[in-house]
């Protein structure tokens, strides 16, 4: 049985708490008074008007995460606010600017009002928050360390299954005479690395999900559609059916995350069996197929999440595509992704989220060269059908190797594609067959040599298999100095993510350009990552987590070069996340 645990509201965007014994809800709205007043950091123009602005224009944890240290009373008087040295002021209806505790953001902060009965929340359509404990609890067993629920500043706390919130998008909440419908999962910036005891940084929560769970996201949002009282202790009975509309409406949120990189539920439609350890699994991904623009694309791959006990994820390419379903095919080894991969069924619900990746077909180049290993076929396979879709006429080279005829999984599927295609050569290596069928041959192939023909015919050259079969790859490329834009590599792993950004290290001023804003000035270390400075100049640009994970800052460097603070230590040249890189040199960025 699901119940509400806690209900909070927060007064003031940015700042502490206040506990809720009950709430009212009206249509449409949020909690009364949730987030109704916001102080501007003077970034960027508010509408006088009391509409919804991004949180960018307003101080917040993610800029200042002392703020969950002030203490907050709300009266009829207004909103009285402390900062920890004790001095205090009443915010009321009548406030326009802070006045006793302006020197405690170094500069006049304005007061700003939402319109009545609405919130300046994290994205306009989000009213309510929804946090699952028993999710959190999973969180913090896994780390190793308390987590404190009020990190994650939810309206509403209930007590479920670990992670099958994410089961409940487009599905309504039932709750007393109140329905509330799960519109989009919460995102999840670096806001929840803050201790709201210490006011101070102590996980970097966003790499933590992502590194562990394999996706930066916690808790959902909902909109109220039908209103009612919530209380502590309310039971919630979620419905059965799935509302595709709320979904659809959410994922066009501009300043929200795009739909594929969202968890979310997917039927299992078929199992078959493609070897003795080999099973392509086909599902339909109702939420994903919402967003056209996020179909997968030849070579792409999702992840399968809340594996084995909810603490496992993988990464699988994504082999074939129908109508709205999508197939992965993944052989069975000792590990606990592919085994419980394996136990599915048709008809099981998974938490799935993609599709991702770069190492897809490019139009420009004037050949293929596909090299494979064992269960690394399935991205040559996608990408050979979609070429065989167009009769595309370009040079085709496919390299497989596979112990012998047994393990051929999805082999089929390359001659049929390769049927359909004027100019393709396939080479079919078995390592361990004493029968070879018919253009088969035996042993593995020379890595120099298909390296090298890729490079003479100016190939790209798209490469998959375990470990050591592409290090080896990989070892015959850079000893030719073959173009990297030419290749295109899926190594079989999942990402490693570093918890913690590497210190800015020192440096004189570094001149910075924004070139589309036709603004320019000079970085110091003091300002922090390339974000920090370029909001503090008030240009608003995309940004979500804060801590290098999601990518949505990622900008295009025209000239010059930015030093990266997470993942490999080097120098960015062409693109760059700004939220957690700085200037090595004088940069000029596609902003």
């Amino acid at each position: 049985m699901i119940r509400i645990e806690d209900l909070y509201r927060y007064p003031i965007k940015g700042f502490p708490a206040e506990v809720m014994k009950y709430v009212e809800l009206t249509v449409g709205e949020g909690i009364p008074g949730d987030r109704a007043i916001a102080l501007g950091t003077g970034m960027l123009e508010v509408p006088p008007d009391g509409d919804w602005t991004a949180c960018q224009a307003f101080q917040r944890m993610s800029i200042r995460p002392d703020l969950t240290v002030f203490q907050l009373e709300t009266s009829e008087q207004g909103a009285t606010l402390a900062n920890p040295q004790g001095q205090t002021e009443i915010i009321n209806r009548d406030s326009t600017v802070l006045t006793e505790l302006s020197k405690s953001f170094e500069h006049a902060v304005k007061v700003y009002r939402r319109n009545e009965g609405f919130g300046y929340w994290d994205h306009e359509d989000a009213a309510l928050s929804i946090i699952n404990l028993a999710t959190l609890e999973e969180i913090a067993q896994t780390l190793g360390a308390p987590v404190d629920p009020l990190r994650f500043r939810a309206n509403i706390y209930v007590r479920a299954d670990p992670w099958v919130e994410f089961q409940w998008l487009g599905r309504t909440l039932e709750i007393g005479d109140a329905k509330l419908d799960v519109i989009r999962p919460t995102d999840r910036c670096n806001t929840t690395s803050v201790n709201v005891t210490t006011g101070k940084s102590d996980i970097n929560m966003p790499a933590a999900l992502q590194r562990y769970f394999g996706h930066m996201y916690c808790g959902v949002y909902a909109s109220v559609r039908k209103g009612g009282q919530l209380y502590r202790g309310a039971e919630v009975t979620v419905s059965s059916n799935t509302e595709i509309k709320s979904v659809q409406n959410a994922s066009g949120i501009t300043t929200a995350p795009k739909l594929a990189s969202w968890p979310r539920p997917a039927s299992i439609c078929d199992v078959q069996h493609e070897t003795h350890d080999t099973r392509s699994f086909w599902m339909e991904d109702r939420l994903g197929a919402l967003d056209a623009s996020q179909i997968a694309k030849p070579g792409q791959y999702i992840r399968l999440h809340d594996l084995a006990g909810g603490k496992t994820w993988r990464c699988y390419t994504v082999s074939a595509i129908r109508d709205r379903q999508l197939r992965i095919t993944v052989k069975r080894d000792a590990g606990l992704g592919s085994q419980a991969v394996h136990r599915l069924r048709a008809g099981d619900v998974v938490t799935i989220s993609g599709p991702f990746g770069e190492a897809t077909l490019r139009n420009e180049c004037t050949a293929f060269h596909f090299v494979s290993a064992g269960i690394g076929i399935t991205p040559s396979i996608a990408k050979l059908k979609a070429l065989a879709a167009k009769r595309d006429n370009r040079p085709i080279v496919v390299t497989h190797v596979a112990q012998g005829k047994n393990d051929l999984a999805l082999w089929g599927d390359v001659t049929q594609a390769a049927g359909k295609l004027p100019n393709v050569d396939l080479r079919l290596h078995l390592t361990q067959e004493a029968n070879l069928p018919k253009g088969a041959v035996p042993g593995r192939p020379d890595a120099k040599a298909l390296v090298a023909d890729a490079k003479a015919e100016l190939a790209d050259l798209h490469i998959c298999g375990p470990s050591g079969f592409v290090e080896q790859l990989a070892r015959a490329i850079e000893g030719v100095d073959f173009p990297q834009e030419n290749v295109f590599i899926d190594r079989f792993s999942s990402p490693s993510i570093t918890m913690q950004m590497r210190d800015i290290a020192p440096s004189p001023p570094i001149n910075v350009t924004l070139q589309r804003s036709k603004i320019s000035a000079e970085w110091r270390p003091e300002d922090g990552t390339l974000l920090e400075f370029i909001e503090n100049l008030g240009v608003v640009t995309p940004s979500h987590c804060r801590a290098g994970i999601c990518k949505s800052c990622q900008c295009h460097i025209a000239s010059g070069a930015a030093q990266r603070l997470t993942g490999s230590p080097g120098e960015d040249t062409q693109r760059t996340l700004i939220c957690s890189s700085v200037p090595s040199e004088a940069l000029v960025l596609d902003i």
